[in-house]
C-alpha cells in the first residue's frame, strides 16, 4: 500500500481538508488573516450584544420584581382596608371609653394602622383646601367666612393613597361662600 504524505502539523491539516470555516492561517496566507479578523470581529459583536441583552433582562427583571412586590402588597392592603375601617366603627361604638375593651380596641386599631403604615399606606388630609384629584366631595355647605369656600368643613370617612396612588378617595363636606 502506498502510505499518502502526513501533514506535519494541525494547521496543514485543516488547510489540506479544505474546511473554510476552521482555516488556519499559514504564512504568506493575507486573505485568510483577514477572515479571521473578520471573524473576530462578528463574534466580538455578538457578545457585546449578548452581554447588553443580558443587562436588559436582568434590569427588566428587577423592574418586575418592584412592581409584583408593589402590586402584593397593594391587594394587602386593599383587602385590609375595610377590616381596619369596620375595627374603627365598632370601637366609635363602644361607649365607655374608659373600659378596658375600649383601651383594647384602640390598641389593636393603633398596631393595625402602624402594621398599614408599614406597608407603605398614607392617610389622606382632609382639612385645608378641597382638592378634586384626592377628594371625593358629597356635600356643599354654606358658610359665613369668604377664606373657607373652597375648603373641607368635614369627612365621612377617610381617604387612603399608596405608593403615590389614591386607593380611595376621603368623601368630605366643602364649605361654599353665599356673600
Amino acid at each position: 500500500m502506498d502510505e499518502q504524505k502526513k501533514p506535519d502539523n494541525e494547521a496543514e491539516e485543516l488547510q489540506a481538508e479544505g474546511t473554510e470555516e476552521t482555516a488556519v492561517p499559514v504564512e504568506g496566507d493575507d486573505g485568510c488573516c483577514e477572515e479571521l479578523k473578520e471573524e473576530i470581529r462578528k463574534l466580538k459583536e455578538e457578545v457585546a450584544r449578548g452581554r447588553a441583552d443580558y443587562f436588559n433582562l436582568r434590569t427588566r427583571m428587577e423592574r418586575d420584581r418592584e412592581s409584583n412586590a408593589k402590586l402584593a402588597s397593594e391587594q394587602a392592603v386593599r383587602e385590609m382596608i375595610p377590616v381596619f375601617e369596620n375595627l374603627e366603627r365598632i370601637a366609635a361604638a363602644v361607649t365607655d371609653k374608659e373600659s378596658s375593651l375600649s383601651k383594647g380596641m384602640d390598641m389593636v386599631i393603633k398596631q393595625f394602622e402602624t402594621g398599614l403604615c408599614r406597608l407603605g399606606l398614607e392617610f389622606i388630609p382632609t382639612e385645608g383646601a378641597f382638592d378634586p384629584a384626592v377628594h371625593e366631595a358629597v356635600s356643599m355647605e354654606p358658610v359665613e367666612d369668604e377664606e373657607l369656600d373652597g375648603h373641607i368643613t368635614g369627612a365621612l370617612c377617610r381617604g387612603y393613597k399608596l405608593a403615590g396612588r389614591v386607593l380611595k378617595a376621603p368623601q368630605v363636606r366643602v364649605g361654599k361662600y353665599g356673600g
